[in-house]
């Protein structure tokens, strides 16, 4: 595998996709970013809960893939210089990294040990823009409750309407509700409960622009696609209060 692309795109996936790398883990391999090589470069964090894959512009001479340990890497690409940086896997796993005048070489592992993502299907989307869905986090995630008792109120509970999109977070003392209502119908009906960590990353990768967020409903997760950041959450499952 070998690729090339600049500095500060790799930091700001490195940044993005390493908040959902497993800290500690019996499977090694959550504990790196799995490398992706192709038509672009994709990096992606899995801890088994929240999954966050990043896709950056880069030029890729030899596709393939890998495992790259995620805090030994990022380090190190923060402090090269400015610029492009190679990075070339040979099929011994050993990994050169240059750029400028600088050279390290590090170890990855294979991407067969990777547990494969989450898939939530080919369900239909929802748009909505990205201000609107972090006004619904913000204002309603301070009240999820932390009682592992009632795991179903760790989360915040949508409703998807005709008109309507609703947050509701309840921990058992007070209840926060925040609606948006879209300039033109949704045409779904739905609704779902999503873990509070889960929330939190995609709160912080959400921007105040009007440009569209889509979510996408599957059985048991939840996919939104954010410019070129995908986060797919576990669904909580239980019944939330009335």
């Amino acid at each position: 595998m070998r690729f090339t692309c600049e500095k500060n795109m790799l930091v700001t996936g490195l940044n993005i996709t390493g908040r959902a790398v497993a800290q500690k883990s019996a499977l090694s391999a959550l504990e790196g970013i799995l490398c992706r090589a192709g038509d672009k470069l994709s990096l992606t964090g899995f801890n088994m809960e929240t999954a966050i894959m990043y896709d950056i512009e880069a030029e890729v001479s030899d596709p393939g893939q890998c495992v790259l340990p995620a805090k030994l890497f990022g380090d190190i690409i923060r402090r090269l210089p400015e610029g492009p940086v190679t990075v070339v896997v040979d099929d011994n796993f050993k990994v050169s990294i240059r750029a400028g005048y600088s050279s390290f070489t590090i170890s990855a592992e294979p991407a067969d040990d990777y547990p494969e993502l989450p898939d939530v299907g080919d369900g239909r989307s929802v748009y909505i823009p990205q201000s609107a869905l972090k006004d619904l986090i913000s204002g309603t995630i301070f009240s999820v409750s932390d009682n592992q008792s009632r795991p179903i109120h760790t989360g915040v509970r949508f409703e998807v309407n005709e008109g309507v999109i609703s947050a509701i977070a309840v921990d058992g003392f007070r209840l926060a509700r925040r609606t948006f209502h879209p300039q033109e119908g949704l045409g779904r009906t739905m609704s779902f409960v999503v873990p509070a960590q889960g929330l939190k990353e995609v709160e912080k990768i959400l921007t105040d622009t009007e440009e569209d967020v889509a979510f996408t409903l599957g059985e048991k997760h939840i996919l939104y696609q954010i410019g070129n950041a995908t986060v797919t959450c576990r669904l909580l499952e239980g019944d939330f209060l009335n």
